[in-house]
């Protein structure tokens, strides 16, 4: 891996490139952003630049030193990842990983300069492994560069936090994403449009994506939602008791609902096709705006934000979804004169 691979965050490269040409490199360094933007793979390219026994101009590795080749073949001996442990339900990085890499600090780097050491996600580490963290970041080793990645500061240590240099990782461009879908998936553009919008900027995550897996997801969404309007309201409530108990499969639900209205709310508006997400629908896209209208529209998206908001709030899953379908099907029924409901006009 090297810099020279890495997309979208010249910021992050800038300030590591810099502490390269400098030799003032941080001892401990923390990686926030969200899942698959990258941050990884810029701790290993790090790495690999730190120990690369002919750095180019850049600061980038050559790929050609013996250093390079022992990266490249996974086997260099002075970079390591910690990771969670333990049971599926409930990994963590623990203590007993923590006082190892407490141990092998002590000693100088087997085979570079630099012995570099990733632990990944940081907010895995649990309490205790936190706290014995703190110890190596307060009396750093030379030559020992930590690297935490995680996705925001709330889940850590203040103190851990504090002791670190933050590198803040941005969600990659959209385009960026459907190029390389394109590029290393081979989809075509509708598909790649498709799964970048679901994923945001997560390269990582929208590579790993099944594309059939997600358009069979996304019909039973358009499934379920065409079941509120015309089915009868108790279906409706065993439809949201059956989703309650589908745990994570409820924020998927709602992200395809709400790229769904999102695509109809830009036709409403006269926006260009070519800014549709859900491309290979686009006829039927056209069809359902055409017959629902703008305010409507807009309600249905507001009904979907509110259940997002109370699903992060904690709130009773049944409860929240039990008022979502219940506001959602008022929205069959506008009042007259107005083209929104009565009762959810109230809460928009």
């Amino acid at each position: 891996m090297f810099f020279r691979d890495l997309l979208g965050q010249e910021r992050v490269l800038g300030f590591l490139k810099q502490a390269l040409a400098s030799g003032q490199m941080p001892h401990a360094l923390l990686f926030l952003g969200p899942e698959g933007v990258g941050k990884g793979s810029t701790a290993l390219a790090l790495a690999q630049a730190l120990n690369c026994q002919d750095r180019r101009p850049d600061q980038d590795a050559c790929g050609q030193c013996r250093s390079c080749r022992l990266f490249a073949a996974g086997h260099h001996p002075d970079f390591w990842q910690i990771s969670p442990e333990g049971e599926a339900a409930n990994p963590q990085i623990k203590i007993e990983q923590i006082r190892e890499l407490r141990r092998q600090t002590g000693f100088a780097p087997f085979a570079g300069v630099w012995r570099v050491i990733l632990l990944k996600p940081a907010e895995a580490m649990n309490e205790a492994a936190a706290n014995a963290l703190l110890k190596t970041l307060e009396e750093p080793p030379a030559n020992n560069l930590l690297i935490l990645t995680a996705s925001g500061e709330r889940d850590l240590l203040p103190t851990i936090v504090s002791r670190c240099r933050r590198l803040v990782f941005n969600a990659l461009p959209q385009s960026v994403v459907v190029q390389q879908l394109q590029t290393r998936r081979g989809l075509s553009p509708e598909a790649a449009t498709l799964v970048a919008a679901v994923h945001g900027g997560s390269l990582g995550l929208a590579l790993a994506e099944d594309l059939a897996t997600l358009l069979a997801a996304r019909e039973q969404v358009l499934s379920d939602l065409a079941g509120l309007d015309g089915g009868s309201l108790g279906q409706a409530l065993d439809w949201a008791s059956v989703r309650a108990k589908k745990g994570a499969d409820i924020h998927r639900f709602l992200l395809l609902a709400q790229l769904w209205y999102r695509d109809l709310l830009v036709l409403a508006c006269q926006g260009a096709a070519p800014q549709v997400v859900n491309q290979d629908r686009l006829a039927d896209l056209v069809g359902q705006q055409s017959q629902l209208g703008r305010p409507v529209i807009l309600q249905r998206l507001q009904a979907l934000q509110t259940l997002q908001r109370q699903l992060r709030s904690n709130i009773n899953v049944e409860l929240a979804l039990n008022a979502f379908t219940w506001y959602w099907r008022q929205t069959r029924r506008p009042a007259a004169g107005t083209g929104v409901s009565q009762p959810l006009a109230k809460h928009i």
